[in-house]
């Protein structure tokens, strides 16, 4: 089906004013476009196309751009002065679908037909956040947190404001399935915590890992794993000292392993480092050698265990496994941005062919997206120190 716009080229080209890489700019909409979170690929189509968010005209919506011509498609019909929508942008291969939200309701969009299709909508007094679908591609995932908004001023995208309040109010949590057959919804967690970041497994149907959610210094454990077989949940990655910071949880492509975030404790001297363990706790790695000054909120990822990107400061860095330790950070490339708004945060991510970054950035005032190229040489990239 035919998408409801289309949009000529945004892109723009130029090489990165430390490192010399390749640097491109995907949209240059005097609005707001954001690829999708960390923890979601969003790449489809044999991996020629990735979703993202924008608004335009006033409106949010979903978007997809073709890599190659940097064609832009609007996928999704919310007007102006209408409910926002929201959504991780987590494709379910198995259906070529994605979930959003609309206002207090779920629905699906097909890639293909770019129909929307209602699901559920979360009871009363609770919202719902980071629907995602399981690896089988028959149940979505997500969280359902009492709604405190009568009792806590929040915006926690803006800087985090009112989390701690949220976090000691000790919300009613549940992480909440829905059988995409026939919308059946059963909920396969439940605790008197401020439940997030359900985050799938990619290949393994019956694991998830889950947060609590909170000032990373303040809430008991930060990743936990969900066996929903079982029912079991079980610490990933506990401290290893007081007040250690643990979280940025995502998944390597195998399913198998996760990999997180290490900070020491709050003040002049915290650093940072990132690393990765099994589902079962076991064949855990840790990148000591690549601390850095914790300066911003930053963010890790990977596919695997050979490349990782993450966006402290204000640069990119790339950082490398030799086998036995790590190389890095290097500079990338430059992204200049804010954290003042969440859904702005650089949150990089490397692509599924494994020789690009794709970031945020509001460099340019609007946040808008771009993907740098990590050259062949990785040694000819500079240090961050």
């Amino acid at each position: 089906m035919k998408p409801f716009e289309t949009y000529p080229p945004e892109c723009e080209t130029h090489f990165d004013r430390i490192s010399g890489a390749k640097v491109r700019r995907l949209t240059s909409w005097k609005g707001h476009s954001t690829h999708p979170y960390f923890t979601e690929c969003g790449w489809y189509d044999n991996n020629t196309k990735m979703l993202f968010m924008s608004d335009r005209d006033n409106a949010r919506n979903v978007f997809s751009i073709e890599i190659e011509s940097s064609e832009i498609s609007r996928l999704t019909d919310c007007k102006a002065g209408g409910p926002d929508i929201s959504s991780s942008l987590g494709i379910n291969e198995v259906r070529n679908e994605i979930y959003y939200m609309y206002g207090k309701q779920l629905f699906a969009l097909s890639l293909d037909s770019l129909k929307p299709r209602y699901l559920y909508a979360p009871p009363e007094g609770f919202v719902l956040h980071g629907v995602k679908p399981l690896a089988c591609g028959n149940y979505v995932v997500g969280a359902l947190r009492q709604d405190l908004s009568a009792t806590v001023y929040a915006n926690t995208s803006a800087s985090y404001v009112g989390m701690q309040e949220i976090f000691e109010a000790k919300p009613d949590g549940r992480i909440v399935r829905i059988n995409l057959d026939t919308n059946e919804v059963d909920y396969i967690w439940h605790e008197q915590c401020w439940v997030g970041h359900v985050n799938p497994s990619p290949t393994q149907p019956h694991l998830l890992t889950f947060c609590h959610e909170g000032p990373w210094h303040l809430v008991d454990h930060r990743i936990w794993l969900l066996d929903i077989n079982t029912g079991i949940a079980t610490k990933i990655r506990q401290r290893k000292a007081p007040q250690e910071l643990v979280g940025h949880e995502y998944w390597f492509v195998d399913g198998l392993h996760i990999g997180y975030q290490c900070h020491t404790p709050p003040g002049d001297t915290a650093m940072t480092w990132f690393g990765y363990v099994k589902h079962d706790g076991t064949g855990e790695v840790e990148a000591t050698q690549c601390r850095h000054p914790r300066n911003t909120p930053d963010h890790i990822h990977s596919l695997d265990d050979r490349v990782f990107c993450s966006d402290t400061g204000k640069s990119i860095n790339v950082f490398k496994n030799t086998g036995g330790s790590f190389d890095g950070p290097r500079i990338l490339c430059m992204h200049d941005g804010t954290f003042f708004w969440g859904s702005h945060h650089p949150h990089p991510r490397i692509t599924p062919d494994k020789r690009h970054v794709v970031y945020n950035s509001s460099s340019l005032g609007y946040c808008n997206i771009f993907i740098v190229e990590i050259p062949d040489d990785f040694t000819s990239l500079p240090m961050q120190y």
